[in-house]
């Protein structure tokens, strides 16, 4: 099952509540950080927390990005590997069989000579 088009549904609901909620509430409140007291209006706030949490989760997105194409770069590697085993066994074959060939040549001459 595919799981992107539920995430996609859920950031999407999740962006229009966070909107809603920030659109609705322009009421001051006092925010206080490192002893100082700040008044922004309670939209700013949700959206700043908001946006801090989606960009928290950019690393874990960037660092899937990188294991999938990892991940390709090793399946790309195991057909390759895979190929020149082939290749090597085909070889291995035509030098037996040219050794074939060419004991049975010597030997059909050496049964001539006598």
């Amino acid at each position: 099952m595919n799981k992107k088009p539920i995430f996609l549904v859920l950031s999407v609901l999740a962006v229009a509540v966070a909107v809603a909620v920030g659109a609705q509430n322009f009421d001051t409140v006092t925010i206080k950080l490192f002893g100082n007291q700040i008044a922004v209006p309670f939209c700013a706030t949700a959206l700043v927390m908001f946006a801090c949490g989606a960009l928290s989760t950019l690393p874990a997105l960037l660092g899937r990005a990188k294991d999938a194409k990892s991940e390709q770069l090793q399946v790309s590697w195991q057909k390759q590997d895979e190929k020149l085993k082939e290749e090597l066994t085909n070889d291995k074959i035509k030098m037996l069989e040219a050794k074939i060939a060419t004991l049975d040549a010597a030997l059909k001459q050496s049964l001539k000579k006598k």
